[in-house]
């Protein structure tokens, strides 16, 4: 049945030139439908993985950004790190005073305690105690602190007026040096 089907096709195709037009027509559509179809599901297909590979892409370069900005604050620690060559946090306030001319109002240096910060750091705090203090000798002291070449960390400030001159102020700052 199947093969008188096919003989009864190929002599039609012989002997009329309509159905031979009508055939190849029918012949290309099928052809460029074998072709199109499979390059557009192609086509959507790589699009889609465009649009994938775009947003890790751009995931991957916000993480890169982060880690390099990460990266340089970690290098600057270690590096205030480095430069620390110091005997202790007295002698740091010492210097800073000393420094900003104000060594003489420094009332008292407490060291409060040493401790061990994951085998790799080490902390030593001190509470410091200053009398008669402007507020611009306060202002440069803290700017000081904030920008020494070594990592000081700043845990309470307490100020008060001085009972003998209301313009000037007394000041005790808790202090961590960290190496």
């Amino acid at each position: 049945m199947k093969n008188s089907a096919i003989i009864t096709i190929i002599r039609m195709y012989r002997e009329d030139r309509i159905f031979r037009k009508k055939a190849l027509i029918i012949l290309a559509l099928v052809g460029l439908y074998v072709l199109i179809v499979p390059s557009f599901l192609w086509k959507q297909s790589a699009e889609k993985n465009l649009s994938t590979i775009r947003a890790k892409h751009f995931e991957f370069a916000a993480v890169a950004g982060e880690y390099k900005s990460l990266r340089k604050h970690v290098n600057a620690i270690e590096q205030k790190r480095s430069l620390t060559k110091t005997d202790g946090l007295a002698q740091v306030i010492g210097d800073m005073t000393l420094s900003l001319g104000i060594k003489e109002k420094v009332k008292s240096i407490k060291v409060t305690g040493t401790r061990k910060i994951d085998d790799q750091m080490t902390e030593e705090s001190a509470e410091i105690q200053m009398e008669k203090l402007n507020a611009s000798q306060l202002v440069h002291l803290l700017y000081k602190i904030e920008n020494a070449p070594m990592i000081l960390s700043v845990t309470r400030v307490v100020v008060k007026k001085s009972f003998e001159n209301p313009e000037l102020l007394d000041v005790t700052t808790a202090l961590s040096l960290f190496r």
